[in-house]
Formats: structure tokens, sequence, C-alpha cells
């Protein structure tokens, strides 16, 4: 198997020129909202769950609900439930994962799935277990629903900005690597000014003296206010928590 190495940006190392730029073409892929969805959040304190799932609509007791399932919360005043809203599932990390840096960091959110409302009275709700990403169990709670924007190839993206470099963050469970269709997080969010849809290239620095070079392509598809989900849409080989985010501008 042939492998190329493409060297598609000219860059020092303490600051490269406004005239280096990588090849601004983008892999097409076929990427799902589930894709996006199922990544964990990174949030920089604990959500407050309000309203949590119960447990199971079912005659034999069940610890874990999937697709298709029903699923009991508990009615609160004025919560505002009504049948046919759709919402995310998600679940509030536990043990060292629950603890934010004291410098700074970001606790990790899971997504476990979504459901739709289905039927309503003064003290429960039921609703249908729409997708599961994981198990959804009790305790996990709800947030509106909202579709992600999927990001589309595109030529026409701009140079990349090497006056600003971003740290890329651990996936899911702690993930270190990436390919090209994984979803990745960014340490940037709605606070620093990211939008949906945003683009960067992604840069390795080899640390050696040589210049930087161009490892992958990502488009920003969901954010929370210090963080951004990011769909990688291209890379030569893996994508490393170690390598360089440079926003395209």
């Amino acid at each position: 198997m042939r492998v190329r190495l493409v060297f598609t940006a000219i860059a020092v190392m303490a600051a490269a020129p406004g005239w280096a730029q990588s090849k601004p073409a983008l892999a097409p892929r076929t990427t799902l909202p589930a894709h996006v969805m199922c990544a964990d959040l990174l949030v920089p304190a604990m959500p407050v769950a309000a309203q949590r799932i119960a447990g199971a609509h079912h005659p034999e007791t069940r610890l874990a609900l999937s697709r298709g399932d029903v699923a009991v919360l508990s009615r609160q005043p004025e919560d505002g439930l009504a049948v046919g809203q759709r919402y995310l599932v998600r679940r509030l990390p536990s043990g060292t994962a629950a603890v934010v840096p004291k410098d700074g960091g970001y606790v990790p959110v899971r997504t476990t799935g979504w459901l739709t409302i289905t039927a309503l009275d003064d003290f429960n709700a039921m609703a249908h277990i729409d997708y599961a990403c994981d198990a959804i169990e009790p305790d996990d709670y709800i947030v509106p629903y909202s579709e992600p924007a999927l990001p589309t190839p595109d030529v026409t993206v701009p140079p990349p900005d090497f006056t600003e470099r971003v740290r890329i963050l651990p996936g899911l469970e702690g993930r270190q690597m990436f390919a090209g269709g994984d979803t990745l997080s960014l340490a940037r969010g709605t606070d620093d000014g990211v939008t949906v849809g945003a683009r960067y290239a992604i840069y390795r620095d080899g640390k050696d003296g040589k210049p930087l070079v161009h490892v992958g392509e990502a488009i920003v598809a969901e954010l929370s206010p210090t963080s951004a989900k990011m769909v990688l849409m291209s890379a030569t080989g893996v994508v490393n928590v170690t390598d360089i985010a440079v926003p395209r501008r």
C-alpha cells in the first residue's frame, strides 16, 4: 500500500506566516445526526438535572431502556411537558469524571438517546424512546431536543489563521485518537464567539524544528459555552488530541 505524505502548509513553529495554507478540499462524509448527538458534550460545570427518568413502563423490573421502550418521568409543577414534545436524554458523570479540575476543565455529559412524550397525567409522563446511543437508565435527565447542524463538503473555504491555535479535547470515554468521519471536541465555544459551521484545519507539531504538518479538516456541528463538537471531515491518517486546531477565516 502506497503511503503519501502531503505537506500542505508552510509554517514556522513560533508563528506561521499569513500566506501559509493547506489544500482546502474536504472529503464527503455520510454523517447522521446520531453521530454528533451521541458524542459526549463537554461543559465547564455540572448541569442541573431538573427532569429525570423514573424507570421503564413495563410489567417486569427493568434497569435499562432501549429504542422502542416506554419511559416514565416524574412530573413537576409547571414543567411545561406536553404530548408530542421531543427531548434529549443525558447522563451526569460520576466519580472522578464529575470533578472539574481547579485550573479549568470540562465535565463530560453523555447523551444516552432521545424520546417523545406520549401521555401525561398530574404526576407522571410517559415517553417513547426514539433512539438509544447507550442504555437509558433511571436518573438520566432530559433537555429540549435540538437537531445538530450537519456539515457539508465545501471547496471554497478561507485560509487558516495561525494566530490562534486551539487545543483538541479527549473524545467519548477519554478517546485520544480520531479518524475521518469521527466526532471530536475543541476547547472553544459560544463564549469565545465560535459558531455552528465554523471550519478548522488541524495540524501536527513534530517539535523537531520542521513546519507544521496538515493532518485534517473539521467543521463545528454543536456548541456548549466553552467547547465545540466537530465532525472530522477529512484526515491524513489519525488525528491525536496533541494536534492543533487552527480556525479558517
